[in-house]
């Protein structure tokens, strides 16, 4: 898949998460700037970028590098007057245990 169309994902995915660019740069440790150049498709994700973006929405390498149309987004309620960097990487971790224990169930047939 092409940079932009990765872009266009991880767009889709901070916009539906109700999370600003400004915030996902403070995850992801990177100025505002450099996410819009990565959702635009001007610059690459590293591979430290790529993990914490899918563990923050809960989805597949594979459904964010287009290898894959297949996300059933791991739902979560949320109220706060804004999301602080803790609160994304609380959220990045639950996904991440979420997903885990989805791949073992899945491991063991008991999906």
């Amino acid at each position: 898949m092409q940079t932009d169309e990765i872009g266009k994902r991880v767009k889709k995915l901070r916009t539906e998460g109700k999370i600003t660019q400004e915030q996902l740069a403070q995850y992801l440790g990177v100025d505002q700037s450099l996410v819009t150049k990565l959702e635009n498709g001007t610059r690459n994700f590293n591979v430290t970028m790529i993990d914490k973006i899918c563990n923050l929405f809960g989805c597949s390498e594979e459904y964010l590098l287009g290898e894959s149309d297949s996300y059933i987004p791991l739902l979560f309620s949320f109220r706060s007057n804004g999301i602080e960097l803790e609160d994304l990487e609380g959220i990045a971790t639950m996904n991440k245990i979420a997903m885990n224990i989805q791949y073992m169930n899945r491991l063991t047939g008991d999906d």
